[in-house]
């Protein structure tokens, strides 16, 4: 068998080549069987920007023939709909030390798998993927990447195309996709029917051809797909529930009901949280990869200006999203509130947690000042922490087993927590 050591640049890049298709797919690649949950139609091949035209068409000018009567009706007019695709990349920093295995050949093949690296490549492909698709529903370029919400800026979102589409006149009551719908909450009581019949009094007023689309998908929050499951159940005393659907045997979040065969719902954390509602046409939400430029990639770089053991994988994807049709035949939004709920990867803030286990009987500091709750902490940096008892009350220990009062501590750069424990 091969002793362990260092796998090399090559082994390495080898198993970039292997993730890039994964790097380039995006959001697609990391959650297919959520984008395929919600309908969100995947174009790959795209440039950084493409366009397509949509026809909105003039409905309800057809009539009997009458000999010479002229018939002259427009047929609608036409609107170009622009998907715009963002490069996007990241950075991740490890050391050759994490790389050092020993290779197991291919059964059947000259190859050899590296299953340490290959694990740490699989960890990068999530992390990556995960953020783009974070930025499915509520990602804004005019997000400051470095703010709070820096992480909902890598390209605009489904919902910033419907905002931009509402800032230029293309949503609204007038045009017949912006429709009032009353609060939808849950309901307070096996009796409560107060969201359900919210939602059928909104869907009344859709366009008619929306209604008769042959599938409809709703959007909505887990929330409020909770509270609308629950207020039918009560329409039906109990004695009747949404429909769940089942994807290769696999219950989903989405449901129907026998009352409106042509609509599905589709509950989501990505999508937010809060009331409003999204009723349009499959794959009307649209998400365009650039598959065919050389800059999707992973690439490897070995050694820093540091230490040249270091290891850089810089990934490099480009993707955008699109809302298709925003015509009320094909699209309609409720006036509710919606606000982001985006969770990233196991961790997102290197904090370093400092706390007593009873503020009554003792406090901490953190070099000579109150902890902060919301600091991030680099590596190797050297922390004093301080614990005082309070009155007549004793310092037993701190949660790492030191029993002296003060003592230093280093960070890793990961997140991480200790606890002064105090006692009467």
């Amino acid at each position: 068998m091969a002793k362990a050591e260092f796998i090399g640049l090559h082994a390495l890049t080898h198993i970039a080549d292997q993730f890039a298709p994964q790097i380039i797919m995006g959001a697609s690649y990391f959650r297919p069987e959520e984008m395929d949950r919600l309908h969100i139609k995947v174009i790959s091949g795209i440039q950084f920007r493409n366009t397509t035209t949509v026809m909105a068409r003039k409905g309800g000018t057809t009539r009997r023939k009458v000999v010479g009567r002229k018939v002259d009706n427009p047929i609608g007019f036409l609107k170009e709909r622009v998907l715009t695709a963002k490069q996007t990349m990241n950075r991740f920093s490890d050391n050759q030390d994490n790389y050092v295995e020993t290779p197991y050949q291919v059964e059947g093949s000259s190859d050899y798998s590296y299953p340490m690296s290959e694990a740490a490549f699989k960890a990068i492909t999530a992390t990556y993927g995960e953020d783009l698709f974070a930025n499915l529903f509520h990602g804004d370029l005019a997000n400051d990447e470095n703010g709070e919400k820096g992480a909902l800026s890598l390209f605009d979102g489904f919902l910033t195309c419907i905002k931009h589409d509402v800032e230029d006149g293309l949503i609204s009551e007038a045009m017949g996709n912006l429709v009032n719908c009353d609060a939808i909450t849950a309901p307070t009581s096996s009796t409560d029917t107060a969201a359900w019949d919210a939602f059928c009094a909104w869907q009344q007023k859709w366009n008619g051809s929306l209604k008769n689309q042959l599938k409809v998908i709703v959007y909505c929050s887990t929330k409020t797909g909770t509270a609308l499951a629950r207020a039918y159940a009560n329409v039906w005393h109990g004695n009747q529930g949404v429909r769940y659907l089942q994807v290769n045997g696999i219950e989903t979040y989405n449901f129907t009901v026998p009352e409106y065969p042509n609509i599905e719902f589709a509950p989501s954390d990505i999508y937010g949280e809060g009331d409003k509602l999204i009723a349009t046409i499959p794959e009307n939400f649209q998400y365009g990869v650039n598959s065919e430029d050389s800059r999707s990639k992973i690439s490897v770089k070995l050694g820093s200006d540091t230490d040249n053991l270091d290891i850089t994988f810089q990934v490099e994807s480009i993707q955008g999203a699109r809302l298709f049709n925003p015509f009320a035949s094909a699209f309609c939004m409720s006036n509710g509130t919606l606000v982001e709920k985006v969770v990233l990867g196991d961790f997102t803030r290197a904090i370093f947690a400092v706390s007593a286990n009873d503020d009554a009987l003792g406090t901490v500091t953190v070099n000579s000042a109150a902890p902060d709750p919301k600091k991030d902490y680099a590596a190797n940096e050297t922390l004093t922490l301080k614990a005082t008892p309070k009155g007549s009350n004793k310092f037993v220990k701190w949660s790492n087993g030191k029993t002296t009062p003060e003592i230093t501590v280093v960070t890793t750069g990961y997140p991480d927590a200790i606890v002064a424990l105090f006692s009467k």
